[in-house]
């Protein structure tokens, strides 16, 4: 696991169960300045799951909500 991808994991974490948009995560989470048309934390977080999803393709744990953001549900 990359730093990036730790820092991600550790902000949801730290939010479980909370929704979180883009710009929370880009401000909790990022190492670097962004814009709002920065996709590396949709890579990111493609990459995470990928790592710790039993099936990356239907997310259980990193559940992206439409229009919202994504919820981290360990459980």
């Amino acid at each position: 696991m990359t730093a990036m991808e730790f820092s991600l994991l550790k902000t949801f974490a730290e939010s479980k169960g909370r929704v979180l948009n883009r710009d929370q995560i880009l401000e909790q989470a990022h190492d670097r300045p962004w814009d709002p048309f920065d996709r590396s934390i949709d890579i990111r977080i493609s990459r995470l799951r990928r790592k710790i999803e039993q099936t990356p393709e239907k997310p259980s744990i990193i559940k992206t909500i439409r229009g919202l953001g994504h919820l981290y549900d360990p459980d």
